[in-house]
């Protein structure tokens, strides 16, 4: 990964809002600046030095895995140790991250950098992290093939009398025996009723002839994460399961469609939703369309009707429509694309079509 690279996009834009240094605590953006892969660091960041601050735990581990200019292992506090070391006494501005930093840590980062002038920079590595680079999109391959593969090897599994509980544990099973280190989230198996709610964890509720089942799930590889929804059928769907599921499909073809550097990510989620609705089914799909992903599962970058985003080459999202009937059944299909020149490249590999099983 390119770290120099990112400090330097990082220190541009400190220039630009006019402020000496930027602090985070916020692990995924440690990650990403730093490489460093555990639980507990301080990042600050100056105009010509990174400083990487943390406990006795990661000693040995951050000699090889994190770059930064000066690496610091203390006892204390981690603001406490950055104030026994003076990093803060030459510097009179610091950006923080209001939507990350504590007020416990804040109140930490005040008293130990002393009378210094603090400004909110919300989401200014986010805005970094966005465009993602060539490698960062070859691990999100990874874990997008990892998820693909074990959607494949669970298909066997899914008949009546299978508890939820039992799929989403194969799932987590199969990521782990091909390579992944965690899932990205709470695995979602909803079969019959249950696959109405749009983020129905699994239950212990046992699958049945004649139900849709979704599943919704992801794994993490090198910190990176895949995501993806199927709903499959257990036995001969209804007329208006067929209805719906090819609504839903066409509805995700067409947004997938509209994707290009330059779009507005509204106008890419509208795509969806107006289509949704002409069908007759507009007050069922109420979520947003998409939303970013790498270092995190949900990373800022949206789709939905009220983001000012617009699409970047390099942009990694979901396309995830759905329609949900209360009491009845629900359909969410959802792909990971990458924003390319001329349209977007679509990372997930499974079939769309229905599977019937």
């Amino acid at each position: 990964m390119n770290y120099a690279r990112r400090l330097q996009l990082l220190r541009d834009l400190l220039s630009e809002h006019s402020v000496d240094a930027f602090i985070t605590t916020h692990l995924p953006n440690i990650r990403y600046l730093s490489g460093f892969s555990g639980s507990n660091a301080l990042l600050i960041v100056t105009k010509s030095t990174s400083y990487f601050l943390t406990d006795f735990r990661y000693a040995v581990q951050i000699q090889d895995e994190v770059v930064a200019d000066e690496k610091i292992i203390g006892h204390h506090s981690l603001f406490q140790l950055a104030s026994k070391k003076k990093i803060f006494s030459s510097l009179r501005t610091l950006a923080i991250e209001s939507d990350h930093l504590t007020v416990e840590q804040f109140e930490q980062a005040k008293k130990a950098a002393g009378r210094k002038e603090f400004r909110s920079l919300r989401g200014i590595v986010e805005s970094i992290r966005a465009v993602k680079e060539e490698e960062e999109l070859a691990v999100i391959q990874k874990a997008v093939d990892i998820t693909d593969a074990v959607f494949k090897k669970i298909l066997g599994l899914i008949k009546p009398g299978v508890a939820e509980s039992d799929i989403a544990a194969e799932i987590s099973y199969f990521h782990k025996t091909m390579g992944a280190q965690n899932d990205a989230f709470d695995t979602i198996v909803a079969s019959g009723e249950r696959s109405a709610l749009p983020h129905g964890r699994a239950s212990n509720r046992t699958i049945a002839n004649g139900d849709f089942v979704t599943l919704d799930f992801g794994c993490v590889v090198d910190g990176y994460h895949s995501d993806m929804t199927r709903t499959v059928c257990v036995g001969k769907p209804k007329a208006e399961m067929r209805k719906v599921y090819s609504i839903v499909l066409d509805a995700q073809q067409r947004a997938i469609e509209s994707v290009a550097a330059g779009t507005k990510a509204k106008v890419v989620d509208a795509t969806a939703r107006t289509y949704i609705a002409s069908k007759g089914y507009g007050k069922h799909f109420g979520h947003s369309l998409g939303h970013g992903l790498g270092l995190e599962i949900h990373e800022p970058f949206r789709l939905s009707a009220a983001s000012k985003d617009v699409l970047q080459v390099g942009n990694v999202m979901t396309i995830e429509p759905g329609i949900y009937l209360p009491h009845k059944f629900g359909v969410r299909i959802e792909d990971v694309v990458v924003v390319r020149n001329g349209g977007c490249e679509i990372l997930t590999s499974s079939p769309k079509e229905m599977i019937v099983l």
